[in-house]
Order: structure tokens, then C-alpha cells, then sequence
């Protein structure tokens, strides 16, 4: 009894290090990002005009202009930006280490990374060439009673945003996609080889289908909740489906796994000290394919799936454009299609 004490304790230990490690890279993060008096200056400045809801690109000149009255380059402005808009978390944070271990760990990343692409391109021809998540999309508009509609996002197109921050901002659901897999796969009775395995080939399948409809919902696309007075992203919505998997159902499975290691399976992984080391392992080898994918994927397919995927919405649904803004106090939605350009509804 003591010796699975002890063990579940080392367990614990090892999975608090990557936990831990996020401490010093949060002030690292801060520190490149900035955080002089001169650059929370201009965040200041910045999250006025995001939070007013006009486009970034109206007050552009005016941001340029600031930026340079504080003495901030271009380039730590575009980095203030993108954090901003992009926001990162502890579960970013968690991520960083692999690339420390990356030549090690990029070998077992690139077997798994092979197969992706492929796989990737096939739900992109079932999911958007064959036009099956614009059926999906039908179904989710008559289930809910929602509208769709085109709503420009928080951005500048002028300036594109600082790719590392993006990049990163994208990761943890591929990440912990992959963690989540390995968790339910080890239920298996089976051995570490062939469980493996089949994480692997569970992985590929979920990652390639969620990076499909991630990349196609990542633009304007917006669901009007009139009932509930909600504006949801589309984007946003995919993550909310997905959220509860990889958050509190990741820690549901970690702890039970943990606690009932010895019981639940045989051979190595009924050690907790081992199942926690392999979990880390899992965890930093789908970054190095999270960032892989990136680079493959999302740089290269994103935007034509994205277009691919508004331009089946305008021709079948045709929704109007609105943009949501604030002035003086009050919340205005604003169809840009009205030549007059008169707020359909305010608070």
C-alpha cells in the first residue's frame, strides 16, 4: 500500500514539473512581449480601440502614430497586438518545454506526422470539397433557430500578426487532443506497443478533422443567438463543443487514471510513476506535431479552406454582413449592407 502511495506521489511530481516550469516562461513572455511603462501605454491605447469595436484598420495610422510617441518598433507592436488579440493561457505555457526536447522527441513526432497529412487532406475533400460540414452547418441553423452571419473579426488586415503568437495561440487542442486520445486509449487491456498504436491512429483522425473545421470557421463567420441575445463566433462555438473534452474531462481522466493504475491495467503502465512520465511524453510530442502541423497545414491549407468553405455559405445562404460595435456607451449591431447604415439594434 505504501509503495502505490508512493508511487501516485511521484506521479504527482512529475505531472506539477511542466505545471511549475509555466512560471518563469509566463515572465519570460512577458518581458518579450513588454511590459515597460511605455508599452502598457500603448496596450492601453490598443484595447480602447478593440474594445470599441471598429475595425483596427480605421485607427491605424492613429496606432502608428502612438507606438511611435512611445518609441516601440514595429515589430514589439505587432507583438503587443497579436497577445492581445490572441491571448495566452497556462495551458500555452505548458507547452513550451518541447522544444527543448524536440531533437529528441521529434523522431516518434514524425511517424505520427506522416500519416496526418494525408488523413487531413481527406476530410478536407469529405468535409469541404464534398460539402458535408456546410450540411452540418444547415443542421446546427435549424436545430438552434440561429442566424448566420458575416461579422468581420477583432484584426487588421493591413498587419498581419506575429506568426510565432498565432501559431502558438492555435496549439493546445491539437495538443491535448492527442493527451486526451492516449487517456482513454490506455483503458485497453492491452499492451504499451499495441496502445500506442492505436492512440496513434485515433489521434490522426480527430486532429485531421478538427484542424479541417477549425481552419473553415476561423473567419467572419458568426451565429446570431436572438433568443438568448447572443453573438457567438463560429470558431468559438467549435471550441465550446470541444472544450469540455480536453479541459475538465482531461483532469477527470488524468486523476482516475492515476489513482487506479495499478488496477485498471498490467505490465508498465501500472505503475503511476511510468503512466505520468508517459503522459508527458504524449504531451510534448503533439506539440512538435501541433507545430508541425501548423507550419504544413494552417499556413499553407487554412486560408483556401477558409475561403473554400465561406464561399459554399454566401452562395447557398447569403448572410448579411453586420459589425458590432460600441460608441458612447452603447452597443450598436450594424448591417453594412444599409447604404444609410442605420443600427438595427442598440442597449
Amino acid at each position: 500500500m505504501a509503495t502505490h502511495s508512493d508511487g501516485i506521489l511521484s506521479a504527482i511530481l512529475i505531472l506539477i514539473i511542466p505545471v511549475l516550469l509555466t512560471v518563469p516562461l509566463r515572465v519570460l513572455w512577458s518581458w518579450w512581449i513588454g511590459n515597460e511603462p511605455e508599452h502598457l501605454h500603448y496596450k492601453e491605447r490598443f484595447t480602447s480601440v478593440i474594445d470599441s469595436g471598429y475595425p483596427i484598420k480605421d485607427f491605424r495610422q492613429e496606432l502608428d502614430r502612438t507606438a511611435r510617441q512611445y518609441e516601440i518598433d514595429i515589430e514589439r507592436q505587432t507583438r503587443i497586438e497579436t497577445d492581445m488579440l490572441h491571448p495566452l493561457d497556462m495551458r500555452h505555457f505548458l507547452l513550451v518545454p518541447s522544444l527543448v526536447v524536440w531533437p529528441i522527441l521529434s523522431i516518434p513526432a514524425g511517424f505520427v506526422f506522416i500519416p496526418l497529412i494525408p488523413v487531413t487532406r481527406f476530410f478536407e475533400w469529405i468535409l469541404i470539397e464534398k460539402k458535408l460540414l456546410l450540411l452540418v452547418l444547415k443542421a446546427v441553423k435549424k436545430t438552434t433557430g440561429w442566424d448566420v452571419v458575416w461579422m468581420d473579426r477583432p484584426g487588421d488586415p493591413t498587419r498581419p500578426p506575429e506568426p510565432v503568437i498565432a501559431a502558438i495561440h492555435r496549439l493546445p487542442i491539437t495538443v491535448l487532443l492527442g493527451v486526451f486520445a492516449y487517456l482513454i486509449v490506455s483503458y485497453l487491456s492491452f499492451s504499451f506497443t499495441t496502445i500506442a498504436i492505436i492512440t496513434i491512429g485515433v489521434y490522426v483522425i480527430l486532429v485531421a478533422a478538427i484542424s479541417i473545421i477549425r481552419a473553415a470557421t476561423s473567419g467572419s463567420l458568426v451565429f446570431i443567438d436572438a433568443r438568448n441575445r447572443k453573438v457567438i463566433p463560429a470558431d468559438s462555438f467549435v471550441e465550446q463543443l470541444i472544450g469540455p473534452w480536453v479541459g475538465v474531462g482531461l483532469i477527470f481522466l488524468l486523476s482516475r487514471q492515476i489513482a487506479l493504475s495499478s488496477t485498471i491495467r498490467d505490465g508498465t503502465l501500472s505503475d503511476p510513476s511510468f503512466f505520468a512520465m508517459t503522459v508527458v511524453l504524449v504531451l510534448y510530442i503533439a506539440t512538435l506535431i501541433g507545430i508541425s502541423l501548423e507550419l504544413a497545414f494552417f499556413r499553407t491549407r487554412g486560408a483556401v479552406v477558409e475561403k473554400m468553405f465561406e464561399s459554399q455559405i454566401e452562395d447557398i445562404m447569403s448572410p448579411d454582413h453586420y459589425s458590432f460595435i460600441r460608441h458612447l456607451g452603447k452597443y450598436q449591431l450594424i448591417d453594412e449592407n444599409d447604404p444609410a447604415n442605420v443600427p438595427i439594434s442598440a442597449d
